[in-house]
């Protein structure tokens, strides 16, 4: 595991090595507009909402599939400087072991100064890009996911996928990595049996939040009904979030 640690740490020394060589923030911009123009093309039928990365202010769609134990990623986006900032974590994570893509740190974000010079829609943007991949890593099985399968493995990430387009209205992260998602389970029948909390009874969205959620998982063609039970017990800490959460949040 160290080595592929080492490994992603030494693609990132390059990419701060690179950025180094431009002393203004507008060379910066245009070589990441480069980046983002070398990325190979995204198939279209995975430039749709299934792929979509929630919480960008420009459209992002990330397409990804573990071979051998690693996560291979291919992105786009209909922003130049949004497709080059995937392009860069794509260079930086593409092709390593998942177990490391879940535990890397990214400190070359920082290094290069790309968080500081991104606006705060663009910089919530990158925190969420970050995130799915890492939840990729943590969710997708051992072989290619398509639309088309439909095992009980494939209906779960399909349905995780679903559930992480929810939003809490009060902070910028879906509600699956806030922890708010108990239990997900799906019958031979195609009844989505699901529990969840909201993170305080006073939630301004305890009515529509859970009707969001059984929307979103209608809308699955192999789902034919959805119970959802809202409760309060155990009570929501943060202690529930994962690690991408409070990644987002900047609680490390």
């Amino acid at each position: 595991m160290q080595a592929q640690v080492s490994a992603i740490s030494k693609e990132q020394e390059q990419v701060i090595e690179e950025f180094s060589q431009f002393s203004d923030w507008t060379d910066k911009y245009e070589y990441l507009i480069d980046l983002g123009k070398a990325l190979p093309p995204l198939p279209e039928k995975y430039k749709t909402d299934l792929f979509a990365i929630k919480g960008c202010q420009s459209k992002v769609w990330l397409q990804a599939e573990v071979k051998e134990g690693r996560l291979y990623l291919n992105a786009d986006s209909d922003a130049f400087i949004t497709k080059g900032i995937i392009a860069l974590l794509i260079r930086v994570l593409s092709g390593q072991k998942v177990e490391d893509i879940a535990n890397a740190d990214l400190f070359f974000i920082d290094e290069i100064g790309l968080k500081a010079h991104l606006s705060p829609t663009r910089s919530n943007g990158l925190k969420s890009m970050v995130q799915q991949i890492k939840s990729y890593a943590r969710h997708i099985p051992d072989h290619p996911t398509t639309i088309q399968q439909t095992g009980t493995d494939q209906k779960r990430e399909l349905m995780i996928q679903k559930v992480k387009e929810v939003f809490d209205p009060e902070i910028p992260v879906d509600i699956w990595e806030l922890g708010l998602i108990y239990s997900l389970d799906i019958d031979e029948q195609g009844k989505v049996n699901i529990t969840m909390t909201l993170t305080s009874p006073a939630c301004p969205v305890a009515g529509s939040l859970p009707i969001e959620v059984q929307e979103k998982l209608l809308s699955l063609d192999f789902v034919t009904d959805v119970e959802l039970k809202l409760v309060w017990e155990p009570a929501w800490t943060k202690s529930k979030m994962s690690d991408e959460a409070k990644m987002a949040l900047d609680m490390f």
